[in-house]
């Protein structure tokens, strides 16, 4: 049931811009996500990611299904900061709907299997977004990552720093949009808690918030601020044969540069 829907307009941007769909398909590159917590299912999703990506090996492969997974963090996070509407993100409720088997650079979408939502408080808006965190970073994504490291030997370190880099785009462009300047003060202090205020509770097993060493101490403004941000470490993709080049904010290509 839904209890507080999408405008058709916030619908259209979710779909738009950050992958949300309806659809399914029964490709081998979609995925209920509830699946990839067992490690055989894991490890054969993330064969089957490899091969369709040209990989150089699995901890690569989960690395580029992180940064496609991160749209459906944005989603959920748009809805909280641009709608003040929450989505259900419990790892039972989502999957990933590969739509275009040809698409050669793999952008599969993300499907809600029941959207119920509900309004932000009027009482407490800090807690209601406590809650939302938690259940996106420690119920969730900590939960995610763990096990696809387990599987691929990737540095959770990586994912978070993949995920980290959807987060700060989505949310300048979130304060680049006129139609949301009367909510930039909930906006800015919503990015500010996800990635640096935010008590580590809220994203798993950490002493501090997994993001901080990604932010360091600069301030909100300055980091949406910036033209460009310097990873400090690699995504690995360019241990994929699409690809085969570093970034152009690697920390890799940095080195050797200097």
């Amino acid at each position: 049931m839904i209890l507080y829907p999408f405008t058709p307009n916030e619908l259209k941007v979710l779909e738009d811009k950050y992958r949300l769909t309806f659809q399914t398909n029964s490709s081998p590159l979609s995925v209920q996500v509830s699946h990839l917590i067992n490690d055989n299912q894991a490890h054969i999703y993330l064969t089957t990611v490899k091969e369709k990506t040209k990989s150089a090996n699995l901890g690569v492969a989960a690395s580029l299904f992180v940064k496609r997974y991160s749209f459906a963090v944005l989603i959920a996070l748009y809805s909280m900061s641009a709608f003040n509407k929450r989505i259900n993100f419990s790892i039972d409720n989502l999957s990933v709907e590969t739509l275009d088997e040809s698409d050669i650079l793999w952008l599969p979408s993300i499907k809600f299997n029941d959207i119920n939502l509900s309004p932000a408080s009027q009482e407490n808006r800090a807690r209601w977004r406590s809650e939302i965190l938690k259940e996106i970073f420690a119920n969730h994504i900590e939960v995610l990552f763990k096990q696809l490291s387990s599987v691929s030997k990737l540095s959770k370190i990586i994912m978070w720093e993949n995920l980290y880099i959807y987060i700060v785009w989505m949310y300048k462009n979130l304060l680049a949009d006129q139609l949301y300047s009367k909510s930039h003060h909930n906006i800015k202090e919503d990015f500010d808690m996800i990635t640096a205020y935010g008590e580590s509770i809220l994203f798993g097993d950490y002493k501090e918030n997994p993001f901080v060493k990604f932010r360091g101490t600069n301030d909100c403004q300055s980091i949406l601020g910036e033209t460009v941000y310097n990873r400090k470490t690699c995504c690995l993709s360019y241990l994929t044969e699409n690809k085969g080049y570093f970034c152009k904010n690697c920390p890799i290509k940095r080195k050797q540069s200097n």
